[in-house]
């Protein structure tokens, strides 16, 4: 599921050099795609890690682990870092926010059972930079519901689970539009989980048979596989209003490249020659924020074009 490999590792995390690096094209139509400068993105102050999950044009989201235990969801504003969720959590978790200062997330509350990370939190919130109030989002009679992604419109998607103690990982994907809820399933999927949507409805996501996990998407009420060619899994993770998308893939375990998919085209990301590249969000100006683990350390990056994509030139 999204961003699993990332607990694998926690160690103390370094400072990322200014890397430029050229997408890797999987077929020659992908040379349309930008070349990114990546560094290091805003680490929260006197965090033990940092966690980048989405961004708008001014603003990134995401959460950070404390030194003494606990994860908590982030708003970053120009530098400037506030923690971000319901009154009394015990763990809170931010993966999207809107060019409305809307984020959405997941949390945990005193007494929650089971383990608590950002797929299997007992509760899906809404958070409001403007005046911080959060706004719980529950699938009707689920026992774990987790929002990932929101639209300018206030549309949420997501996941849930019914069956099965607080806790339990996701087992539909769902869709809300101001309080109307609705499942979504891939066909032929064991489990679909939604992760992003943009202002004309498509949504983005993975679905899973078996063990192997495979991206998506859904628009008009069609869902089309999203695998990255040739790999083992696929995990799609944003989405923008121009319709790219970006995620994460592995060509075999436990290796994890970066990729950008649009119309068609595919391209790897991979910060460097070595270490793992997780793409985790995309903003309209194509900036992508993500993680970048290392043999030592987890590096939380953001890549900036450094020319646009032709196709998507206003």
């Amino acid at each position: 599921m999204k961003r699993y490999w990332r607990f694998a590792m926690r160690s103390k995390q370094s400072i990322l050099v200014i890397l430029v690096v050229a997408v890797s094209a999987y077929v020659a139509l992908a040379a349309s795609f930008p070349s990114y400068v990546f560094t290091q993105a805003g680490v929260y102050p006197g965090a033990y890690q940092t966690f980048p999950d989405g961004a708008n044009l001014t603003q990134i989201v995401g959460y950070y682990d404390q030194p003494g235990g606990g994860q908590f969801g982030y708003i970053e504003t120009g530098g400037t870092f506030i923690t971000a969720q319901p009154i009394g959590s015990i763990d809170s978790y931010l993966f999207s926010i809107n060019a409305n200062g809307i984020a959405v997330g997941s949390f945990c509350p005193p007494g929650s059972q089971g383990f608590c990370t950002g797929l299997f939190a007992a509760h899906g919130y809404a958070y409001d930079v403007a005046t911080g109030a959060a706004t719980l989002i529950d699938y009707p009679g689920a026992k774990t519901t987790a929002a990932f992604g929101i639209n300018d419109s206030g549309v949420i998607v997501g996941g849930f689970c019914v069956l099965g103690p607080a806790g339990c990982a996701p087992k539909h994907a769902f869709r809300d539009d101001n309080g109307v809820f609705t499942q979504l399933d891939f066909p032929g999927g064991e489990k679909t989980t939604a992760f992003g949507i943009n202002n004309a409805g498509t949504i983005e996501g993975t679905y899973t048979i078996g063990s192997i996990t495979h991206g998506f998407i859904y628009q008009n009420g069609t869902y089309t596989d999203l695998s990255y060619p040739g790999a083992y899994e696929t995990f799609a993770t944003g989405i923008n209003n121009a319709g790219v998308v970006v995620g994460n893939y592995e060509p075999t375990y436990p290796l994890v490249f970066g990729f950008m998919y649009y119309n068609g085209q595919w391209a790897q990301i991979s910060v460097g020659p070595s270490g793992y590249t997780g793409i985790s969000g995309i903003n309209d100006r194509n900036d992508i924020v993500g993680t970048w683990t290392t043999i030592d350390a987890i590096h939380p990056i953001v890549g900036v074009p450094k020319k646009s994509m032709p196709a998507l030139v206003q």
